[in-house]
């Protein structure tokens, strides 16, 4: 995620929190009413060098056992991560043309999923799918600044502090995240921009109706500031 401290302009985050019934803009996505248990965990991963992507795999297996649901792993190699990200939106677009979105569980090469987080995962994914909603994770970034902002409106952003992560409840709703560890409704039609702000911001700016909830029981590591052994 791009550095993002030219938004920062804020004291206070925004503690405005929308309701879970608004719905999104049906001229952008059209909601998934349900998920049906043939329907594949589909885990996308970006990557320009492949360097967490085994660790990555063999826990998100385990949440497919846990969930009973095949697993579809897309893994693209591009020069940058909103390439791959861009590419694996093509393949679902080729492979699924009469749909207009996927549910898509984002992981970065570099972000390291720890022994035992399956579980934890797992039960986000059926929250998210049961709200209609997007769920993400906390990491560091590597200026050591959490991953989570606190609102979409440029002049509140922020990023959260190590303290304010603490304190926020799980399933908090957060205005913004690094798209690191996410799982949401993909649209399908959609094509991420690859410049200095951020691919993250810019999706969350071109989606303001797409709700997304903190699961603070998941813990990341990310292999920009922690070594893989």
């Amino acid at each position: 995620m791009a550095d993002t401290s030219s938004l920062h302009t804020a004291e206070s985050h925004d503690t405005s929190r929308r309701t879970l019934n608004q719905e999104f803009d049906r001229d952008k996505v059209e909601l998934i009413e349900s998920v049906p248990a043939s329907e594949p965990l589909r885990i996308a991963v970006p990557t320009h060098d492949m360097r967490a992507v085994i660790h990555t795999t063999l826990e998100l297996a385990e949440v497919s056992h846990l969930l009973n649901r095949p697993i579809q792993f897309l893994v693209a190699e591009a020069s940058n991560i909103p390439r791959g990200r861009n590419t694996i939106i093509q393949q679902l677009r080729a492979a699924m043309p009469e749909k207009t979105q996927a549910w898509i569980l984002w992981v970065d090469s570099d972000i390291w999923i720890p022994e035992g987080t399956a579980p934890l995962i797992a039960d986000a994914i059926r929250w998210a799918e049961t709200h209609q909603a997007g769920i993400v994770a906390n990491y560091k970034m590597a200026n050591g600044e959490s991953v989570l902002m606190t609102s979409r409106e440029p002049h509140l952003n922020r990023h959260y502090t190590a303290e304010e992560v603490l304190g926020l409840p799980d399933y908090t709703e957060i205005g913004m995240a690094g798209l690191g560890f996410a799982y949401l409704p993909q649209p399908l039609d959609y094509q991420f921009h690859a410049d200095a702000l951020g691919e993250d911001i810019h999706f969350w700016w071109d989606y303001p109706d797409l709700h997304i909830y903190f699961a603070k029981r998941i813990h990341l590591g990310h292999k920009k500031i922690v070594m893989l052994t």
